[in-house]
């Protein structure tokens, strides 16, 4: 990683993973503070939605009604942990 940053494939977390994501990161502590913010947003928006599919009465219409719910939960938190991932040192 040099000084004003690079970009990084996050490792997929399964073997049937169809895409690649990539985060860039970044040195300077103002970049890093922002990685670190992003990741926390969408931390913020995964306990939100997951804490209204509990609390809320959503009528299921199907098997798979909330499908689409509990993959936008994994995917913000598989983003976060991403990002996070990015901004550590590595151990």
């Amino acid at each position: 990683m040099d000084a004003t940053g690079s970009f990084h494939p996050l490792i997929a977390n399964g073997a049937d993973a169809k895409s690649a994501l990539f985060v860039f990161a970044a040195d300077t502590p103002i970049q890093r503070r922002a990685i670190h913010d992003e990741a926390l947003h969408r931390l913020v928006a995964a306990i939100a939605l997951s804490e209204a599919l509990l609390t809320t009465k959503v009528e299921a219409h199907g098997p798979w009604s909330h499908t689409a719910l509990l993959e936008a939960v994994h995917i913000l938190t598989r983003d976060a942990q991403g990002l996070l991932s990015a901004i550590s040192p590595p151990s």
